[in-house]
């Protein structure tokens, strides 16, 4: 098999950093469209409150190799993931320390 050299890895680099850029780009895109409106239309442009972004954690458990994979299984059955299962458990268990 062919090694990565330097050149591949360049062309690589070249290609995340120009989807990273598009990725910025698009929505400065979309506010100028916004914003460029008729004056005449008399629309106020209010942008919406910020939602405080929370940090994610892992919460992490052991638990038998078999019986994770069984969960596994019947979550995919379900469409669903684990990790909607454990908190819905631990919500009705807990409960939330947010206003519904």
């Amino acid at each position: 098999m062919n090694k990565p050299n330097d050149t591949n890895r360049s062309r690589y680099a070249d290609i995340i950093q120009k989807a990273r850029e598009s990725e910025t780009a698009e929505p400065e895109q979309e506010l100028e469209e916004i914003v460029s409106l008729p004056e005449s239309q008399n629309i106020r442009l209010e942008t919406p409150p910020a939602k405080a972004v929370e940090e994610m954690v892992n919460l992490s458990i052991r638990v038998p190799k078999r019986l994770r994979m069984h969960w596994v299984a019947e979550a995919k059955r379900s469409d669903t993931s684990l990790t909607a299962v454990i908190t819905k458990a631990l919500n009705a268990k807990f409960g939330s320390p947010y206003k519904s």
